[in-house]
């Protein structure tokens, strides 16, 4: 397995290997990062990986529970976004994307909580990320560890654990010099980690407007720019129960 190259504000992001942190997806890196994780954790990445990449969309709407009541609630929905129908999921994706199409939305809640009584148990949907992701070669599979579900990262998994942690420990500590001082260069390594979501989730409320104002802004290769903050926003104050 490769090597991930330690960031360095002087370096081309695009020239690094970090990209192999994208591949795995947020679920899988998360995984990797900590093997106890909670089912509702993964879910969540998974939403919003899914939200990054345009599939589903989060929106919040306001209307009455019932015709004649004479207050307005606010609901939070899930739709389906323009990559739906072209994109490609993995088995663990699926139960997002197979309860709901371009003619369906549903409220948040209820779409989880339909998907929390579909997968049953946390150790199925661990399995299937690793499978589906083919990180098998990374996590202990001892009678033991399969015998009582247990996850566990091997000597290989190890290693690259802190290959990352290394690498997302230098993403902390030069992101807010780069936001400040470098704006461009901050919002390519934004955008390189679409895949995985995790430096982009402490940053500062103040730091996150001010990339906002840099992404508006096309870049002269493809006059392209960063739409997704979006979700971005929403995963940084998501916070609800199942219950």
């Amino acid at each position: 397995m490769n090597k991930i190259i330690k960031f360095d504000s002087k370096l081309m992001f695009e020239n690094s290997n970090v990209y192999r942190l994208s591949e795995l997806k947020p679920a899988g890196v998360k995984l990797i990062l900590d093997p106890k994780i909670s089912l509702f954790e993964l879910l969540k990445l998974t939403l919003f990986d899914l939200i990054l990449k345009k599939v589903l969309v989060i929106r919040k709407v306001l209307k009455k529970p019932h015709p004649r009541d004479p207050y307005l609630t606010e609901y939070t929905l899930v739709e389906t976004a323009e990559n739906f129908e072209k994109y490609n999921p993995n088995h663990y994706e699926k139960y997002f994307t197979k309860r709901i199409n371009k003619c369906t939305c549903f409220q948040l809640r209820v779409f989880l909580r339909e998907i929390v009584k579909e997968i049953q148990t946390e150790s199925k949907y661990k399995n299937e990320i690793i499978r589906d992701l083919k990180i098998q070669d990374l996590f202990k599979r001892d009678f033991f560890t399969v015998t009582f579900s247990i996850f566990s990262t091997n000597h290989k998994g190890n290693r690259l654990k802190i290959e990352i942690n290394e690498y997302l420990e230098e993403v902390d500590r030069n992101i807010e010099n780069l936001i400040v001082h470098e704006p461009e260069k901050a919002l390519k390594l934004v955008m390189m980690h679409k895949g995985t979501m995790i430096p982009l989730i402490n940053l500062k409320f103040q730091l996150i407007e001010r990339l906002k104002l840099v992404s508006k802004v096309p870049t002269k290769r493809n006059n392209d720019y960063f739409d997704d903050w979006v979700g971005i926003d929403f995963m940084r104050d998501f916070h609800f129960s199942l219950n």
